[in-house]
């Protein structure tokens, strides 16, 4: 079992979030080999930007094409948008699901400058 716990750190010690889960983790996984990953907390993009994206970016695009489901636009957009190549030359097409909560709003904020270019107007958010 993976679990991830969050926290800060205080004067360099780590201050837990839930300490009682970590302690009972700790102890389930006595005299077992362990790993332990440090990083910087990353917030994923929010619900009510995924609402916001699903309810009224993909379907004024679909109005706008008048050809496509939302699952093939969301496809379509994320290898216009989330699109590079690594270094052997494939093509990596990011996952949205996966985005931080800015990264996301870039995200959708390309997908609104390009359709501004074909004067489709997109609301803001909120």
């Amino acid at each position: 079992m993976k679990l991830k716990f969050a926290g800060k750190i205080e004067q360099g010690e780590i201050i837990l979030d839930d300490q009682h889960l970590f302690d009972r983790q700790k102890l389930s996984l006595e005299g077992k080999k362990i790993q332990i990953t440090l990083c910087k907390y990353i917030t994923k993009r929010s619900n009510q930007q995924n609402k916001y994206y699903w309810g009224v970016v993909i379907p004024i695009i679909a109005e706008w094409t008048g050809e496509y489901d939302h699952n093939s636009l969301h496809g379509a957009l994320k290898k216009k948008f989330l699109t590079s190549r690594d270094i052997k030359g494939l093509e990596i097409t990011d996952s949205t699901t996966k985005q931080s909560t800015t990264e996301f709003e870039i995200y959708i904020e390309k997908i609104r400058m390009w359709l501004a270019e074909d004067g489709i107007q997109v609301p803001e958010p909120n």
